[in-house]
C-alpha cells in the first residue's frame, strides 16, 4: 500500500508539473481569468493527495477500502472537469472579454460540487461499515446459541434427546438472528433457560428433554417479540 500511495503522489505531481507547462508555455495573455483558471486547476490536482489517502486507509480493511472508490472516482471526476474548465479559461481570457467573476463562480460551483458529492459518498460509506458492524454484533448470540444447541445434540447417547436437541438447533438457526434491546428480556429469558439446559444435558439429567421444549418456547417467545417490534 505504501509503494501504490507514493506511486500516486508521484503521478499527481507529474500531472501537476505538465498542466504547469501547459499553462505558461500556450501563448496567451495572462490576466485575471487565466490565473483563476490555474489556480484552480492546481487546487484540482493536488487535492487528489488527500483524497486518495482519506479513500483508501492504510491501516483499514479491504472491505472499507473497497467502499472508498466512489469518493476516489468523485475526487478524479472533479480533475477531469477542472482541467478542462481551465483550459477554457486560459484561452477565454486571452482578449481580456471573459468576465473575471463568471470564471471565479465556474470555478467555485465545480468545487462546491465535488465536495458536496465527495462527503454524501463518505457518509454513504460510513452508514454501510456501521450498518455492518451493527449486524455482525447483533447476530453473534443467536449464531453462538445455535453452534451450542449443535454442539448438545453431539453430546448425547438418548436418541429423543438427541432429537429434540437437533430440532432446536435447526429452529435457532432459522430464527431472525438480528438482536435489538427491545427483546432484551426475552433474549435473556432464553439464554438463561438454555443455560440450564446445557447443564442437565452435561450431566446426564433425566429432564433435559422438559427443559429442551422450555427452550423452545422461550424462543418462540423470542423471535414472536423480534417480529412484533419489527412491525
Amino acid at each position: 500500500m505504501k509503494n501504490i500511495k507514493s506511486q500516486s503522489i508521484a503521478i499527481i505531481l507529474i500531472i501537476a508539473a505538465v498542466f504547469s507547462a501547459f499553462a505558461f508555455l500556450i501563448p496567451i495573455e495572462r490576466e485575471g481569468v487565466f490565473w483563476i483558471g490555474f489556480i484552480f486547476g492546481l487546487v484540482s490536482i493536488l487535492i487528489q493527495i488527500p483524497v486518495f489517502g482519506f479513500s483508501f486507509p492504510q491501516e483499514s480493511q479491504l472491505k472499507s477500502k473497497v467502499l472508498g472508490y466512489p469518493v476516489f472516482r468523485i475526487g478524479i471526476i472533479y480533475l477531469v472537469i477542472q482541467m478542462i474548465l481551465s483550459g477554457i479559461l486560459f484561452f477565454a481570457g486571452d482578449g481580456g472579454d471573459f468576465p473575471v467573476w463568471l470564471a471565479l463562480l465556474l470555478c467555485i460551483i465545480v468545487l462546491a460540487g465535488a465536495l458536496v458529492f465527495g462527503i454524501t459518498a463518505n457518509m454513504a460509506r460510513e452508514a454501510i461499515s456501521n450498518m455492518e458492524t451493527v449486524s455482525k454484533a447483533d447476530t453473534r448470540m443467536m449464531k453462538s446459541l445455535a453452534l451450542r444447541a449443535e454442539a448438545l445434540a453431539s453430546n448425547t447417547n438418548d436418541p429423543m434427546l438427541m432429537k429434540e436437541l437437533k430440532k432446536l438447533a435447526e429452529d435457532i438457526s432459522f430464527s431472525d438472528p438480528v438482536s435489538d434491546p427491545v427483546i432484551a428480556e426475552q433474549e435473556h429469558a432464553l439464554v438463561s433457560v438454555f443455560g440450564q439446559l446445557e447443564a442437565a444435558v452435561n450431566s446426564q439429567n433425566p429432564g433435559a428433554i422438559d427443559l429442551c421444549r422450555n427452550v423452545g418456547v422461550a424462543l418462540s417467545n423470542r423471535n414472536a417479540a423480534c417480529k412484533a417490534n419489527k412491525r
